[in-house]
């Protein structure tokens, strides 16, 4: 067999030692002692796969082209995933008992010798190695990939000058999980090669998928399928920090408990492990509900027995994390006072549940995004809103968690005419008046300088005024108008009264209002 040591592939042994030779059985499978096992304390979980993407090779992350099995992962990362998957109890090959967990590609440094890690770098890379892997077994590991060599993340062929991430990582995660080197099938065609051969063929594209002895190797470590392993058919939910969701599958033990993890790019195998649930009651020996924890990222959703002895594990499931869940839908209970005047008539107040956040409340045809007061989960109140008709009318609230149901209460007309106008002015400002009362009334602007008043069938009335017609109140009896204020000498001060009629003897008189010019 004529192996170009540029296709050389060495793995790291027990000890931290790197391992050159073939291994010591003339057939088949060899393996490197221990085994990773599944544990919720201590060294933690030490089948996490995580990546950090330090690649520098343009090919080593071209790919941009999301898949719905691998959510959130693309370039380097997504080949590393796959990887780990050619190992995993769902994949189409026959049955074993092991299965890696992703939990990101987002990692920030090589870590330690049990910090899961792929990566990329030069120490130790000479002599044609193309990637290495130090583990102590049952400890966890890291994996170097040489960075003297061109990487190509695929998915598809890679060109004859780059060597495929896949493949290569296929073969040291089976150093990683206790596999030595195969010593059958590792001749011929690139196609009958077994993933664990000491040396890759070709590009590595062929060692993405396991072969038989690969297998075999696997089943003398792990042993074969439990008849209680868990088993992920199916998810469902609304997939978002925060939310329940609903897991579907096979071997849950009812009734009974179970942790849930999920990809949460742990960073180290020690201490407690990030992402994952704990004491999740089983609903049935197929279905569970948990809530997902806020750690939780794109990637994949394991269950794990941790009651059975030994432990056992499920498949991985892809999760798409779709964000934070929304908050609960606001509800509303009461809206006081009963009896509101249409102008100026007050605060309003609201009760209810689910409130914090709003972001807009809908007084009858008017939506207000601005003038209320979210005062706690509670409360929301309404500094004197202006309605939108009279009688019977409807209010909402919305939040990011939707529109509440509706409360109500009664606008009636404001009684007696109020004028409200702004106490100063800015010479070359705007003056702004507005003023509630009867509903579709003839309205008239009474103006004067001095204050001076005459009664007016019992109401002061200013004298001496310019008196200017501004049609109709509305069908809700309020008016307004903004009038340019210019040339006005500072200090003059600007007197003004509504005056509501329909005849002589039906004259309604607001109070008057003072602004003075600055």
């Amino acid at each position: 067999m004529n192996i170009s040591p540029r296709f050389l592939v060495l793995s790291g042994a027990a000890a931290l030692s790197l391992v050159f030779a073939w291994p010591s059985t003339s057939t088949g499978f060899s393996t490197l002692g221990g085994n990773l096992g599944i544990a919720t304390t201590g060294n933690g979980f030490q089948r996490d796969v995580r990546v950090w993407n330090n690649a520098a090779d343009a090919a080593a992350n071209n790919n941009v082209t999301a898949e719905t099995n691998h959510p959130g992962a693309l370039g380097a990362p997504l080949s590393v995933w796959k990887a780990a998957e050619a190992w995993n109890s769902s994949t189409a090959a026959a049955a074993r008992n092991f299965d890696y967990d992703w939990q990101g590609g987002v990692a920030t440094s090589a870590g330690n010798s049990n910090s899961n890690t792929v990566f990329w770098g030069t120490d130790g890379c000479g002599g044609g190695t193309l990637a290495y892997t130090v583990t102590p077994i049952s400890d966890g590991w890291f994996i170097l990939m040489c960075e003297n060599w061109t990487w190509a993340d695929g998915p598809g062929s890679v060109s004859g000058g780059q060597i495929d991430i896949q493949g290569v990582a296929a073969h040291e995660l089976g150093h990683a999980l206790g596999l030595g080197h195969s010593a059958v099938s590792c001749g011929g065609s690139c196609a009958s090669q077994t993933t664990m051969c000491p040396a890759i063929c070709g590009t590595g594209t062929e060692q993405r998928t396991i072969a038989s002895d690969d297998q075999a190797g696997l089943n003398n470590i792990y042993g074969a399928i439990p008849g209680n392993k868990p088993t992920i058919t199916a998810i469902s939910g609304t997939k978002q920090l925060g939310s329940v969701l609903t897991i579907t599958g096979t071997n849950f033990p009812f009734p009974g408990t179970v942790s849930v993890k999920f990809t949460a790019n742990t960073t180290a195998n020690t201490g407690a492990i990030p992402g994952v649930v704990t004491n999740v009651a089983t609903t049935s020996a197929t279905s569970l509900n948990v809530t997902i924890p806020n750690t939780a990222l794109d990637g994949n959703v394991l269950v794990w027995n941790v009651a059975a002895s030994p432990r056992v594990l499920s498949n991985p499931f892809p999760i798409d994390i779709g964000g934070v869940a929304p908050p609960p839908a606001p509800v509303l209970f009461t809206a006081s006072p009963f009896n509101v005047e249409a102008f100026q008539g007050g605060t309003v107040t609201l009760t209810g549940d689910n409130l914090t956040g709003a972001t807009s409340v809908a007084y009858g045809a008017n939506v207000l995004t601005s003038g209320f007061t979210v005062v706690d989960d509670n409360t929301i109140t309404i500094a004197n809103p202006v309605a939108p008709q009279l009688g019977f009318m409807g209010i909402t609230a919305t939040t990011a968690g939707g529109t509440s149901n509706q409360v109500f209460l009664t606008v009636v007309q404001t009684d007696p005419l109020t004028l409200v106008g702004s106490p100063t002015v800015v010479n070359g400002g705007n003056l702004n008046w507005s003023w509630g009362g009867d509903p579709n009334k003839p309205q008239f602007l009474l103006v004067n300088f001095t204050g001076q008043t005459i009664t007016y069938q019992g109401q002061p009335m200013l004298n001496f005024v310019w008196f200017v017609p501004f049609g109709n109140t509305n069908a809700v009896g309020l008016g307004s108008v903004i009038a340019p204020i210019t040339g006005a000498p500072i200090g003059l001060q600007l007197h003004m009264q509504i005056l509501t009629a329909t005849s002589e003897a039906d004259v309604d008189l607001s109070n008057v209002t003072v602004t003075t010019v600055q």
